[in-house]
């Protein structure tokens, strides 16, 4: 009969709000002592009981990945329930768990967010819970009451029952929920009551034959799940089991309706940590009674929490008991006695969803409607590259030099994700030196009049005879005829990075007739079709405006892959700067791994608001794949977010442009959050009016 743990972590991150969210609820904050997260120290303490292959946490999906990340357990052990059903359906699924591992297993209910001051009391009490508990007895854990605290439920010893590990065992005679204070006070004065702990020790198979008498929805949806661990079908029967089982906790469902119960009662420094005060009582606190984690300067300063930003000096003066909390959600000051009122905030606090229909209105020049038009845009730029007259003798080069900046200049960029030859794009004045007449020089401007393409162009119109030119006219296209050199013209009137439709799959087009280019693009223009239907501002809470929501208010961190989506990364950095208004960065891998993910050391204090978007596909290098799943633990260890994003359909351009596509519609609605038309590009156009006048 082996002993297991079970960790119950969730929490909807009000009671410390704002150091508590809904992503990071009160068990990931470092109040376990050393610098640990209440998760980590929990499963510190139950670890010589039970070893690291017989521990389980029970949690949700947003919290999966962070578990993992946290404690590095294997999937098998982490159980994720599709929604939150109170802790009695979430016990019961543990309790399946260890019951398929160990019919005669013992399993220890453990709730994540406890602090506990005296660690080898703790598991003497729990060694004798579970000698009990190998009797057939459910076991809960009682702490001696130190005060008439209103806050937890209590329970009433019976008859002394026995004896282990030098604690006394006593039958169970009732239990209370949360009292007021005059009977709290009784119950102190009295005697033989304890404060409900929240801790159980039982076997699987016990607690399972509970559920089956009281709870028999839950116990029937577990019987049905028994055969599918493991197996396929098992997450949409968990699913749907899940949305008919009763929301209700072990206390009311089983142990307050359960004969065989017995209590031990102990003393180990029991905290729930429930609010602010809780926190603040058990913090290391200076003379004047001010607990401080971060950077504090306090004249005249008495009874205070201090709760700093890393890298964020909070200074008080003249101020007594209060609680000050500041995080990158929002600043906290609240009279300590009352900070059991703080989920009243939290649930304020919570974001609205957006009126994307006011929200529109921002658009004052259509840039969604030419959002919405980029898979027309292919097309047609498909049907110009057919129509163009392209002269034969421009093939046979064995690479293609793109010249271009900007919005023009991602054209390069993709081509090089896209041809069969070598694609080198140049961003500048100049052209490389070791260009000749190998080489297809290609003149990328929409407008036709950007200076460092008209530069690089006739710059390397002198290395090389190979040369065509795309532009919507412009002094571009006015050198090409001079110089007898192909053009390609393209319909004008579109801002430089909306006429990306036309200038790629136009040079698709010409670069295939060349013998450059042999893809398959027919997939990629159905999903592109597909893409402008789904995420067009007619389907409200679509994926691109989640994302959206996810982004704003912070510094995108976009992470392609070399040799894939990359320039994709690109694009979205430069979209959400130009529409949005917005910083954003974006790294290719396995290239950030050698350096930027030592930048992350300092990430929390230097760049809090960072959100990385991994840009995925099933194309990417298996070896890709691996990092990326270590890097998203080692993003989650240092208090970072990330958000994945896959591409559609299967082939490689198809994943590609829908990844493209999403990361454009992403930008508009990230602009409308910000409360910014997408369309201008102000200091673009001081910069080129300032440099005119040079």
């Amino acid at each position: 009969m082996s002993v297991y743990g079970v960790i119950m972590a969730g929490g909807k991150g009000e009671r410390l709000w704002p150091a508590s969210t809904p992503a990071r609820p009160k068990p990931f904050l470092p109040l376990g002592g050393e610098g640990k997260s209440l998760i980590q120290a929990t499963y510190d303490r139950v670890l010589p009981l039970t070893g690291r292959e017989r521990l389980y946490v029970v949690t949700n999906a947003t919290l999966a990945p962070r578990v993992k990340a946290t404690l590095g357990l294997a999937d098998s052990q982490i159980l994720v329930e599709p929604q939150g059903r109170n802790t009695a359906p979430a016990i019961g699924l543990a309790a399946l768990a260890v019951s398929l591992a160990d019919p005669e297993g013992v399993m220890i209910v453990l709730p994540a967010d406890h602090l506990i001051e005296d660690e080898e009391s703790f598991r003497r009490a729990l060694e004798a819970a579970v000698e009990a508990a190998q009797e057939g007895h459910l076991v809960t854990l009682g702490i001696e009451p130190s005060c008439p605290a209103t806050g937890y439920g209590y329970i009433q010893r019976g008859k002394l029952f026995g004896s282990s590990h030098g604690h006394d065992i006593f039958k169970v005679k009732r239990f209370t929920e949360k009292p007021d204070e005059d009977t709290a006070r009784r119950f102190l004065s009295e005697g033989g009551y304890y404060w409900n702990s929240g801790i159980f020790v039982w076997r699987a198979a016990r607690i399972l034959e509970e559920i089956d008498r009281f709870l028999p929805k839950l116990s029937q949806a577990l019987k049905g799940l028994a055969g599918l661990w493991g197996r396929p079908g098992w997450e949409a029967a968990l699913r749907k089991s899940w949305q008919e089982v009763e929301a209700i906790s072990i206390d009311y469902g089983v142990m307050e309706r359960a004969e065989d119960v017995v209590v031990v009662p102990a003393s180990f420094g029991w905290h729930d940590l429930g609010d602010w005060q809780a926190v603040w009582e058990v913090l290391p606190k200076d003379g004047t009674g001010v607990a401080a984690r971060g950077e504090h300067l306090g004249v005249d300063t008495a009874r205070a929490l201090i709760w700093a930003r890393p890298g964020k000096t909070v200074a008080t003066l003249g101020v007594s008991d209060v609680a000050i909390v500041d995080t990158q959600e929002a600043l906290l000051v609240a009279d300590m006695k009352r900070s059991q009122k703080v989920r009243e905030l939290a649930q304020q606090a919570r974001p609205a969803p957006p009126k994307w229909e006011k929200l529109l209105e921002l658009d004052t020049s259509g840039m969604l409607e030419v959002v919405a038009s980029f898979p027309d845009q292919c097309r047609k730029g498909l049907e110009l590259g057919e129509e163009a007259d392209v002269p034969p003798e421009l093939s046979g080069f064995s690479r293609v030099l793109c010249v271009g900046m900007g919005g023009s200049g991602i054209t390069g960029d993709l081509l090089g994700r896209l041809l069969s030859v070598p694609v080198i794009s140049c961003r500048g004045y100049r052209v490389p030196s070791y260009i000749g007449e190998e080489t297809l020089l290609v003149g990328v401007s929409y407008s036709g009049n950007t200076e460092e393409t008209l530069s690089a162009f006739e710059e390397g119109l002198s290395r090389t005879r190979r040369a065509l030119a795309i532009s919507s006219g412009g002094k571009l296209r006015e050198l090409c005829a001079s110089r007898k050199i192909p053009w390609i013209g393209i319909p004008g009137g579109y801002q430089p990075r909306a006429a990306l439709g036309y200038l790629l799959f136009t040079l698709l087009s010409v670069l295939r007739r060349l013998g450059a280019a042999h893809l398959e693009l027919e997939e990629a223009l159905e999903v592109l079709a597909g893409q402008a239907k789904a995420l067009g501002p007619a389907s409200p809470g679509n994926r691109a405006q989640a994302i959206a929501q996810a982004l704003v208010g912070g510094v995108p961190l976009i992470y392609g892959t070399s040799g894939n989506t990359g320039p994709v990364a690109f694009r979205w950095k430069t979209q959400i700067n130009e529409n949005a208004k917005q910083p954003a960065f974006w790294a290719e891998l396995p290239e950030l791994c050698h350096n930027e993910i030592v930048g992350w050391e300092l990430a929390e204090r230097v760049l809090p608001e960072g959100r990385v978007v991994f840009l995925r596909t099933g194309h990417d290098h298996p070896r890709v794949q691996a990092r990326i799943e270590i890097l998203k633990e080692v993003l989650l260890r240092r208090g970072l977010s990330y958000l994945e994003v896959e591409g559609e359909g299967k082939s490689e351009a198809a994943q590609l442009f829908s990844l493209l596509y999403l990361g454009d519609w992403v930008s508009v609605y990230l602009a409308l959050l910000n409360g910014v038309d997408p369309t201008p590009v102000r200091p673009i156009q001081e910069l080129k009016d300032r440099l005119a006048r040079l």
